[in-house]
């Protein structure tokens, strides 16, 4: 009788819960980008570099996570005006709450600040954001937000609207300096983490470029699909005292984490001086701003018009002579191993990068993956996978920085077509970035570029990556060469048993179209 009792309450709990709907009446107060101010340092300083450039934007590529990390908080601190940003993931960690403090002086010194992010990886970080959000100069608005939130397991009766996400990422200061790519704001996206690391690749940009990414944010801000932060919990209310606690807290965290070896590695970095005046190296070309628009919350996934796919198949179709794709999750599907094959066909050399076993942090994806490799090397693709260490040299400089996380995964996506077209951005080669999630990135148009970072992606395959090919019997086989010594593996190189029999067994159950 008892267990009936607790069943009846769990069930009317549930009800209750799965009741539980979006505020109707919201108020959004439109809001737009500042227009660049000529008086701003920023302005002055990129006015200069532009000098003689006409429609050319500028790019250097943060290929370290230091380099992203000092990227980001040289540019909030160089900010009077304004700064976007807008992402997947912020967490509550060391490189989190730097940015959390950088940003919170930053709208003391009376610069506007928003922020916009996706509610699924919140978790204890919301009330913070709630409390943020009473700073005069902070908006924050959260996209696609869980209706129950304090049980989102709930929200399960709204799954084909939970489950679309904005994986989005941008960062804008004074409308006038840009990073994009594939970062989130945490640890292992800043090399940070003690334990794993990913690498990945974002763009610092300046020039026409900028006004097309701060385009991309005010459609997303200025969506029915954002929520400011206060209107899905309205009877939680916060104070002027939550805010004075918070901002003791924070700076009690900030003053820790300056005393960290990682920030006191970057303190006395040049780097930092470099991004604030912006003398750093810069490749310059004609950009294009390539992002789903807002509205795919809300279409058929087979019916979504101009996304960002769609924007990016001109250059996929025009590629003549080579084509690089890497991605931390690559599930080309039937119809993705066709089309590679009739590029092989017509004499265009097709290379693929993406997470071994050992190096995916998600194996759902690997799982759904995992059965297109040999149909990919029988078609003719060179497919590489991800060993799960770094590079010797980047092993070395996160020791500087006092990481001693030397376990790597892939987490950067990016395109190179005939070593004249780069695209760098959020969007993973798989069915939930086409399908489901939102997406953005940036293509340059820029021979120098790409075609350094296509011959640095060459040189550095042969010992950050596995070769995958196909033995005398069709199977499987990985080759690496250490210090000139080749080696072969038979079965997926550096994984656990547990590793395996769980990618085997999420291969026979889990939708390829959630992947």
């Amino acid at each position: 009788m008892k267990s009936r009792s607790h069943f009846a309450i769990l069930s009317l709990a549930f009800l209750m819960c799965s009741c539980a709907t979006l505020p109707k009446e919201v108020q959004r107060s439109p809001s737009s980008t500042l227009d660049p101010d000529p008086t701003t340092t920023l302005s002055k300083r990129v006015k200069e570099k532009l000098q003689g450039k006409h429609d050319l934007s500028g790019f250097h590529p943060l290929f370290s996570g230091e380099d992203a990390f000092v990227a980001r908080i040289a540019s909030i601190r160089a900010a009077e005006r304004s700064l976007d940003m807008q992402y997947y993931i912020w967490n509550n960690d060391l490189t989190g709450n730097i940015m959390t403090a950088e940003t919170m002086k930053a709208a003391d010194r009376g610069v506007r600040v928003r922020i916009l992010l996706d509610d699924l990886n919140l978790g204890q970080y919301e009330k913070a954001l709630r409390i943020m959000s009473l700073h005069p100069n902070i908006q924050v608005r959260m996209v696609n937000p869980f209706a129950n939130r304090s049980f989102r397991i709930f929200d399960i009766t709204r799954l084909s609207e939970v489950n679309r996400r904005m994986h989005n990422k941008v960062f804008v200061a004074d409308s006038e300096v840009a990073i994009v790519g594939g970062r989130n704001i945490g640890n292992e996206y800043f090399w940070a983490s003690e334990g794993i690391n990913f690498g990945d690749l974002d763009l610092w940009a300046i020039g026409p470029v900028v006004s097309g990414l701060s385009k991309e944010f005010d459609a997303y801000w200025n969506s029915e699909i954002a929520y400011p932060i206060a209107s899905l919990t309205p009877s939680q209310k916060v104070s002027e005292d939550d805010l004075k606690q918070f901002r003791d807290k924070l700076n009690e965290a900030y003053q820790k984490a300056l005393d960290t070896p990682y920030t006191k590695g970057l303190r006395n970095d040049k780097l930092l001086a470099d991004f604030a005046s912006g003398d750093i190296e810069k490749y310059w070309g004609e950009a294009h701003v390539v992002y789903d628009s807002p509205a795919k919350f809300k279409e058929d996934p087979k019916d979504q018009g101009d996304n960002l796919q769609s924007q990016l198949q001109p250059y996929m179709a025009g590629a003549k002579e080579e084509i690089m794709m890497i991605s931390p999750y690559f599930v080309p599907g039937d119809q993705g191993v066709n089309n590679l094959s009739e590029k092989v066909k017509k004499g265009v050399h097709v290379t693929v990068l993406t997470n071994s076993l050992a190096s995916s942090d998600v194996s759902s994806v690997f799982a759904g993956y995992k059965g297109y490799r040999k149909d990919l090397i029988r078609v003719g693709v060179e497919l590489y996978e991800l060993r799960p260490r770094f590079h010797k040299d980047l092993i070395k400089q996160k020791k500087s920085l006092g990481s001693s996380g030397s376990h790597a995964g892939l987490h950067g996506k990016t395109l190179v077509f005939d070593r004249k077209y780069i695209f760098v951005g959020s969007m993973n080669l798989d069915p939930r970035s086409v399908h489901i999630n939102t997406e953005m990135g940036v293509v340059v148009e820029s021979a120098e570029m790409a075609g350094k970072f296509s011959t640095r992606f060459k040189e550095n395959l042969p010992e950050i990556a596995y070769e995958l090919s196909l033995d005398i019997d069709g199977d499987l086989q990985w080759t690496t060469f250490d210090d000139g010594r080749k080696n072969t593996f038979t079965s997926e190189p550096e994984s656990s048993w547990w590793q395996r029999v769980k990618a085997s067994f999420m291969s026979l159950f889990i939708p390829e179209s959630y992947l």
